[in-house]
């Protein structure tokens, strides 16, 4: 797709190699930055889980507590479904890429 918008006649083949790298390099920034972001945001959720576990211990019958606890576990459960399905869409789809080809799977495993 890069290439369909770049590739001009006019352009030097040096220019169109530099302008793809920095292109890469942004896609490639934005992916690290996004996966950093969600490990943050997990971790933080099971920070949080632990605190309140430890107050919920301290506290038994505060109800304010365990209701915090059950909504960070919650969220922190429909993390992971959201990654396992991530999983489950590439497996798939690399099961369906290599369906019929009979050799293919002895080399990947």
């Amino acid at each position: 797709m890069f290439f369909d918008v770049n590739k001009k006649e006019h352009t030097s083949i040096q220019n169109l190699r530099d302008t793809t790298k920095a292109y890469l390099r942004g896609i490639t920034i934005a992916y690290n930055a996004r996966k950093k972001k969600e490990r943050e945001k997990e971790n933080k959720l099971q920070n949080d889980i632990r605190k309140l576990e430890r107050q919920a211990q301290l506290t038994p019958k505060n109800e304010q507590i365990i209701n915090k606890w059950k909504l960070a576990k919650h969220k922190l459960n429909i993390l992971e479904q959201e990654r396992n399905l991530r999983a489950l869409k590439f497996v798939k789809q690399n099961y369906f890429e290599n369906a019929n080809k009979p050799g293919r799977w002895l080399a990947y495993r």
